[in-house]
């Protein structure tokens, strides 16, 4: 896949990003990724029209203690984006809310607190269902129709795939292409069941990592294999 780049770097420093939803807001079509600073702040990025680098704006969300990791899902009609985080003094606690906008002010409306039972290393929501590892730093939903799919990474490890919410996990075989080749060990993953253009009917999964050494790349995969085989 060819692509052109949209706008400069940005110097932020994070330890951790979540998903970004698209979203309209005050006639500009902006694209926002929830995220955290090396300091445990909860901060949005926003990249889109008139921008030449993502802006670094505040989240209304009232956390006082230092935040480890997050996830975004889909909030429907009821928001921008549901948002899960954990914190470092209380990595066994999931945190969830809907972040929403009204005219051109983002809100916050706190939902639940989850228990998980185990230190949490990243987490993830598939539809409607909020899913944390205590093992995976890296993890992704793909899901199409009536696929639902984690995918997730380990430390040094290979894509692992799961269709019962973690509790089974296999490696993926990816294929390396033509001319790409794909990261043994990756360090980050997301994916879509369904892309509105583009050469992949099926949805695309993308890793980054390491292909050769010095070398990082990002690869964009076919999941056809698996949202398609009916």
């Amino acid at each position: 896949m060819e692509g052109d780049r949209l706008g400069e770097p940005a110097r932020f420093h994070l330890k951790d990003l979540a998903n970004g939803r698209s979203a309209n807001i005050q006639d500009a079509q902006l694209s926002i990724f929830p995220g955290v600073t090396e300091e445990g702040a909860l901060k949005a990025y926003v990249f889109g029209e008139g921008l030449v680098a993502p802006a670094q704006i505040d989240l209304p969300i009232p956390e006082e203690r230092m935040v480890e990791g997050l996830c975004t899902g889909d909030a429907g009609t009821m928001g921008l984006m549901r948002i899960a985080y954990w914190t470092i003094s209380n990595n066994l606690v999931l945190r969830t809310g809907i972040l929403s906008e009204d005219n051109g002010e983002m809100k916050w409306r706190e939902e639940a607190t989850t228990e998980a039972g185990f230190p949490i290393k990243s987490c993830v929501f598939a539809y409607d269902t909020l899913v944390a590892s205590p093992r995976a730093f890296a993890t992704a939903a793909l899901t199409r129709g009536e696929t639902s799919a984690l995918l997730s990474i380990e430390d040094g490890g290979p894509l692992q795939f799961s269709t019962d919410l973690g509790m089974t996990t296999s490696e993926v075989a990816v294929r390396d292409g033509i001319t790409v080749t794909a990261p043994d060990a990756p360090t980050a993953v997301t994916a879509n069941g369904i892309v509105p253009a583009g050469g992949f009917p099926g949805g695309v999964v993308v890793v980054a990592g390491e292909t050769t050494e010095g070398t990082h790349q990002v690869v964009f995969i076919d999941p056809s294999a698996v949202t398609l085989k009916d």
